[in-house]
């Protein structure tokens, strides 16, 4: 009864029972950093970067928020981890021999786990042992010990995998908001399409769509990322666990003394109650896999019928906006062309009225010129005979001048006179009427009329 007492005050002693504390860290480290993240991207020396275009939906903020919860919660678990794998590699009892110890030796065992630093009394393997201890000095008997130590086993088993609930539900939800963020942005984007805004500023729709599209895009990496690390993290604290059940089975089951009549009442009822409690996990785990599965199917396939939707409704907007658009051009084509035939007939009348005023006045210039070459060809010929006259005239002076030499000779110059005189009226009355088209008029040479 004393052993009893001392056990229970040395379990009071003992710090509370280690309980997970995923959730405070991932409020706790993840907002931080997803705000630090966001604060750097939208206002630090990454806003021209490229990760600048995956944070500027509400979505997309979303999801880097819950990542860095997810990264939170692992981080704590990771230090966690390491926390506990040094605790396995030190000594905290002294070591057994191989001879089985009575029951009493337990309580000295507990006492000397209260002796452990702070840090080290709150770790798996320290409670695992205080559990084991504990059980041995309330029993005062280690006949059920392996039960025991297999329920313990059990009970961190299902408390390492509840462990996680926030850190799968995050990765569960990411994707969602992924395409709960691809479907607002395809709204958005199409919400004011008109065949005037395809025409024009297409790529204002096709830029929506790309931006609705990056939200899926970092929701599937952001859920890739933390299925891994949690993987790894699962993996590690699983190494650990592993750890512990083997020093429990090599420092606590054979180490008390076992009285062969207590195991017999017992051993039955307990092997029955880890057949169900295995049973019911089993069937526990296999019904989480079927919803998980059957969760992710209906996901992918409303996302496929979603996007089959939209790319329906997509094209049909654009056959719409294309037919449109070309009934619109066909149209102004024809009153283009009709423009230009009436243009064209205008032009050829201009031209016809212009060929027609260029013809008669060529005709009226032909005229003239037919005229001006008569008038010419009679000057012409009025000059020739000017020429055969001058001629005649200068024929006349010569015979004049050998008259006038003879008569000069002779003395008879005043009959000569008088013959001259008459000659030159004979050849004035010859010459007086001019030839058409001319008025000119035959001046006598100075030595002539001497």
């Amino acid at each position: 009864m004393a052993s009893s007492q001392a056990a229970d005050h040395i379990m009071a002693d003992l710090p509370p029972a280690r309980r997970t504390r995923t959730t405070m860290a991932a409020f706790v480290l993840g907002v931080p950093l997803a705000t630090a993240i966001l604060c750097s991207i939208h206002f630090g020396p990454y806003r021209t970067s490229t990760a600048a275009r995956y944070v500027k939906h509400p979505a997309e903020q979303v999801e880097v928020v819950m990542f860095c919860m997810a990264l939170g919660a692992l981080t704590a678990k990771l230090l966690s981890c390491v926390r506990e794998h040094r605790a396995c590699g030190m000594s905290l009892m002294p070591p057994w021999r191989g001879a089985s110890a009575p029951v009493s030796e337990a309580g000295k065992l507990l006492a000397g786990l209260q002796q452990l630093p702070r840090r080290l009394q709150n770790t798996l393997i320290v409670r695992r042992a205080a559990g084991a201890l504990d059980f041995v000095c309330q029993r005062r008997s280690a006949a059920d010990l392996d039960d025991q130590l297999r329920a313990q086993a059990d009970t961190d088993a299902m408390a390492l995998e509840g462990s996680y609930g926030l850190i799968r539900f995050i990765t569960w939800a990411v994707p969602i908001l992924g395409f709960l963020g691809t479907v607002l942005g395809i709204t958005a984007a199409i919400a004011g399409v008109s065949p005037e805004k395809l025409e024009h500023d297409i790529n204002a729709v096709t830029d929506g769509l790309a931006e609705a599209f990056d939200t899926t895009a970092l929701a599937l990496a952001l859920t890739m990322l933390t299925m891994f690390l949690s993987f790894i993290v699962e993996r590690f604290e699983q190494s650990i666990h592993d750890a512990v059940d083997r020093f429990a089975e090599r420092e606590l089951a054979n180490r008390f003394e076992r009285a062969g009549g207590e195991e017999g009442r017992y051993v039955e009822a307990l092997r029955r109650n880890a057949d169900v409690l295995l049973q019911a996990v089993d069937g526990l785990v296999q019904r989480q896999t079927k919803l998980w599965a059957q969760s992710f199917e209906q996901v992918d396939r409303r996302r496929a019928e979603g996007e089959e939707r939209r790319q329906a409704l997509l094209t049909d907007t654009l056959e719409k906006a294309m037919a449109k658009t070309l009934a619109a051009h066909s149209q102004q084509l024809q009153a283009q062309e009709k423009q230009a035939a009436q243009e064209c007939s205008l032009v050829v009348e201009k031209l016809t009225a212009l060929a027609a005023a260029v013809h008669s006045a060529g005709k009226e210039q032909q005229t003239g010129l037919a005229e001006v070459a008569h008038g010419i060809a009679g000057q012409l010929q009025a000059l020739a005979q000017l020429q055969d006259e001058e001629k005649h005239l200068r024929r006349q002076q010569e015979l004049l001048n050998q008259n006038l030499a003879a008569l000069a000779g002779v003395g008879t110059f005043e009959e000569a006179l008088h013959s001259l005189t008459a000659a030159i009226h004979l050849l004035t009355a010859r010459n007086a009427t001019p030839a058409a088209g001319t008025a000119g008029r035959v001046v006598p040479r100075p030595g002539a009329a001497a």
